[in-house]
């Protein structure tokens, strides 16, 4: 059998010391392993951001361009000579010939093309009766 050995003291107090630095350089050994990645993970993060910033860049050079060449094309010249090259005879409305309308469906008031119907409706209801009222006259006779 064996004798109860008693650890004498100084051992004990050098186990238990050894643990307490064991246990300290483990939780920091822990922290500089999440601390490094934290940090890859944000430096992942700020690439991915940097990337996206120069998508945007490159997008809005792209819708620029895009809008400059549209502007271009649809200049009164531009148009005049497109509708040409494709044997198309058309011109552009004239100030008298556009009626703007409302959401609702009627004309903005005091536009130069509405004077003109309405001076056109007038003399044309005129005229018309004028030529109706000649055509039953000579029926009758």
């Amino acid at each position: 059998m064996r004798k109860n050995r008693k650890v004498p003291k100084r051992l004990s107090v050098v186990a238990t010391n050894t643990m307490r630095v064991g246990v300290i350089l483990l939780f920091a050994f822990v922290m500089v392993i999440l601390n490094l990645l934290a940090s890859s993970s944000c430096s992942h993060l700020l690439k991915r951001k940097g990337e996206m910033e120069r998508e945007i860049a490159n997008l809005d050079n792209d819708q620029r361009r895009e809008s400059t060449s549209w502007e271009q094309m649809t200049t009164p010249e531009r148009v005049e000579r497109a509708l040409v090259s494709h044997g198309l005879a058309m011109k552009l409305p004239r100030p008298d010939q556009t009626v703007r309308m409302r959401s609702d469906g009627t004309p903005y008031p005091g536009q130069l093309a509405l004077s003109k119907v309405k001076r056109r409706i007038g003399t044309a209801s005129a005229s018309v009766s004028r030529q109706s009222a000649r055509g039953v006259r000579r029926r009758m006779r």
